[in-house]
């Protein structure tokens, strides 16, 4: 058996406009994740994050690639067993407000899945729905209220419940703190975290507050123009960023104790179109330390260290130069 309990291997996903071309979206992402653990994937709107979600949820299957779960290949299950195989992998949606039908009131849309799943009898699943809202901080009397009459906290909450009614060992989150103002944001993550420890819950948790993925994650993968340019341990995003987008990336981030007199410096020009997606490095068009071979040959993740692992030219004529030494 894989000592992995989620894994992804060269994951890739295009869409065909209209106009015939082709948008990669996902381009070769590969990934794993083991029990109790959290990876954060970080990187600018736009870069894959919620189409990988969406591949490793089997909402959309992938144009290449493998998906493995407790090391089986689930990528090509379809109809009853892919039905039976869901309740394993869970997503919470990143817009609270459009995740839920505005006429069914949240005690409903949590028991939902439950009664869907054949778990149990409809006034035991409303009993369970009921115990699912107070786990996630919310009163049983919320269960009556519709969505449109609940803040934003209370029905990412809801949500949240409603991705646990199915006792998931997989729990995706697509920037569920992203509508959240910072107390609820402070809140939401605390539950997470004590969640995943009575739960022992693998998490991938999307999301843009890179001071908020460093505390959570174990590990950090960063995205840009679908692909992945770096991993590492979550306590080093700040301080052992190898790749220059991740710099750039780490450099961005506000902070209390941040030197307000050293003068920042964004990056130049725009994330290019992922359909007109540059040769070579997907980040040489706005790399200041671009070489001619960072516009010809894309760069191979190469490990660092055990956790560490970086897609740049940089680091591999270093690697290099070792060797030969």
């Amino acid at each position: 058996m894989s000592e992995y309990l989620l894994e992804g291997r060269g994951l890739t996903r295009r869409y065909r406009r209209e106009d015939g071309r082709e948008l990669a979206a996902c381009r070769h992402v590969s990934l794993h994740l083991s029990p109790g653990e959290t990876l954060g994937v970080v990187g600018e709107s736009g870069c894959g994050k919620s189409t990988l979600l969406r591949l490793l949820a089997q909402l959309e299957r992938p144009d290449a690639g493998q998906l493995f779960f407790r090391g089986t290949d689930i990528t090509g299950l379809r109809g009853e067993a892919l039905r039976r195989h869901r309740p394993h992998i869970q997503l919470v949606f990143q817009d609270p407000a459009a995740a839920f039908f505005p006429r069914m009131r949240a005690g409903d849309a949590v028991g939902e899945p439950i009664r869907n799943f054949h778990r149990c009898s409809r006034q035991e699943a409303r009993e369970r729905a009921a115990e699912l809202l107070e786990q996630v901080g919310l009163p049983r009397q919320l269960g009556e209220r519709y969505p449109h009459s609940m803040s934003g906290g209370q029905r990412q909450r809801v949500g949240l419940a409603r991705a646990l009614a199915l006792e998931p060992q997989v729990l995706l989150c697509d920037e569920i703190t992203s509508a959240l103002d910072a107390s609820s944001q402070k809140q939401l993550a605390e539950l997470l975290a004590k969640l995943q420890r009575e739960r022992n819950l693998a998490l991938l948790f999307v999301c843009h507050d890179l001071a908020l993925v460093r505390q959570l994650a174990h590990r950090v993968m960063v995205m840009y123009l679908g692909q992945v340019v770096e991993v590492l341990p979550g306590e080093a995003l700040g301080t052992a960023a190898a790749h220059p987008y991740t710099q750039a990336l780490a450099a961005s981030a506000f902070s209390w104790g941040m030197d307000r007199s050293k003068p920042m410096e964004p990056l130049p020009g725009e994330i290019p179109s992922p359909v007109d997606a540059p040769d070579g490095c997907p980040f040489h068009t706005r790399c200041r330390r671009c070489r001619e071979i960072c516009r010809q040959q894309r760069p191979p993740l190469v490990s660092l260290a055990p956790d560490h692992q970086v897609a740049c030219h940089l680091w591999n004529e270093n690697m290099e130069s070792e060797d030969k030494g």
